[in-house]
Formats: structure tokens, C-alpha cells, sequence
């Protein structure tokens, strides 16, 4: 289950969705398409079956839609943002 981190706060508006990264204090801007993305992973948990909500109506290929979504989760959940719960953590080492 894909969750935001706790370090994270957002809102999203008629333009798209707004994200804070409190830890670095960094904005992300999320135009339309990925704050449909966004609010899929925040609302259901997950991005299961909006590859087909996009596609079809536009007649974009299901598969290829699905693995740029895939592709921008990933990148969400590399830097921080999102919480896969799924996935074991990453181990840190302090020194």
C-alpha cells in the first residue's frame, strides 16, 4: 500500500496538487495528470486500474500508460515522498 510520508503535507487545487517536503523543504508541483496519480495513491492506496481510467477515454495504450505510471510512483517513493509499505525498507548506515 502506497501511503505519503509523514513528512510530507499537500493540497491540490483546481491546477493541480501542491507537496511539501518538510524534512528537505522542498515544494513538488504536480500538474493534472500527476495529481490524478497523487490522489489515486492517497485516496485508494494505490494506482490499481487508473492506467485503464486514462487510457481508454484518450485511446492511449493501457500497458504504456500503466509503466509511466509505474515509472513516476517509483521516483515519488525514491525520493521520499510516498511510502510503499510493501516494500521492506532501505537500511541506512550512521556513522
Amino acid at each position: 500500500m502506497l501511503t505519503p510520508a509523514a513528512h510530507v503535507h499537500h493540497a491540490t487545487g483546481p491546477y493541480g496538487t501542491a507537496v511539501l517536503d518538510v524534512r528537505r523543504g522542498r515544494w513538488l508541483m504536480l500538474d493534472p495528470d500527476a495529481a490524478k496519480i497523487w490522489h489515486a495513491v492517497t485516496v485508494r492506496g494505490g494506482t490499481a486500474g487508473l492506467a485503464d481510467e486514462i487510457a481508454v477515454p484518450t485511446g492511449q495504450d493501457p500497458a504504456a500508460v500503466g509503466a509511466q505510471i509505474t515509472a513516476f510512483v517509483d521516483e515519488l517513493v525514491d525520493v521520499g515522498v510516498l511510502v510503499d509499505t510493501g516494500r521492506p525498507r532501505r537500511r541506512r548506515w550512521w556513522r
